[in-house]
């Protein structure tokens, strides 16, 4: 996310950043995966969902993401964030992707 202008305000307490996860502490995490990732990880004989409790809510879009399975690293790029809103329950939904791309 950019920076605010020297002397400008975001809208934002001082106190809270505009784009992290951290409404989301409580809330429970969902590990959704492309059809690339999901095809990978299933290749490398692993399940990315199984992942959901090692995943931080602050994880942002553009984060490269590493399992490590098998004494190999796997790298995947956090694609999305999306709050799923919901009754009786909401969670925040995180796409991974795979190949990492543009690093």
């Amino acid at each position: 996310m950019a920076r605010t202008p020297v002397n400008q305000t975001s809208g934002h307490h001082a106190d809270q950043a505009p784009s992290r996860g951290g409404g989301a502490t409580g809330l429970p995490i969902v590990i959704a995966t492309t059809g690339s990732a999901r095809i990978y990880a299933e290749k490398q004989g692993f399940d990315l969902t199984s992942y959901t409790e090692r995943l931080s809510p602050d994880c942002q879009t553009g984060d490269i993401v590493s399992v490590f399975s098998g004494g190999v690293r796997h790298d995947f790029a956090v694609l999305r964030r999306r709050w799923v809103i919901g009754e009786p329950n909401s969670s925040l939904e995180i796409t991974l992707d795979y190949p990492v791309r543009g690093r």
